[in-house]
């Protein structure tokens, strides 16, 4: 099940955090509602914060203090603050196919226009939790891209065709 993790942080004024995760997405969240919360008090110390790092793919400060990767990838992608190991993989699986879209230059008007349906369905289709291939393939062509599945049995990655 794959998880995104914080590949690098940098405190920026104002309690905002400069982030970049696994996932090649990077962005700015705004932290300072989060510090309302009793264990990230000590947090509101501007340097306190700026103290701020990595640990084993998470954010975190001096005195065993973090904030979830979940929560801080929902926030720089304005996505709903998961409560759930579904919820914020249903936000990963959105954000990969909004940056795929963001990295082919389309919008999602045009992208609508191309697959022939209204913004509304793409919107509701890049949210979506479980999608055909077909469908997959339909979205990547339509951008420009070839869809390739690739199965992995231990270190192996092997491209699956006709699928």
């Amino acid at each position: 099940m794959p998880m995104i993790k914080v590949r690098e942080v940098r405190a920026k004024s104002g309690h905002r955090l400069d982030l970049w995760f696994s996932d090649g997405t990077r962005g700015v969240a705004d932290v300072r509602a989060l510090l309302a919360r009793r264990a990230l008090s000590a947090l509101r110390d501007e340097a306190l914060f700026k103290k701020v790092y990595v640990e084993h793919g998470a954010v975190a400060w001096p005195g065993d203090i973090g904030v979830a990767t979940e929560a801080l990838y929902a926030l720089v992608h304005d996505l709903q603050h998961p409560t759930s190991i579904e919820d914020a993989l249903a936000n990963e699986r959105e954000v990969s196919l909004r940056e795929f879209r963001r990295l082919a230059g389309v919008t999602q008007v045009e992208a609508a226009e191309a697959l022939a349906i209204d913004q509304g369905q793409l919107s509701r289709f890049e949210r979506q939790d479980d999608r055909l291939v077909s469908s997959l393939r339909k979205y990547v062509e339509a951008l420009g891209g070839q869809l390739e599945v690739v199965a992995v049995l231990g270190n192996k990655r092997i491209t699956l065709t006709g699928v």
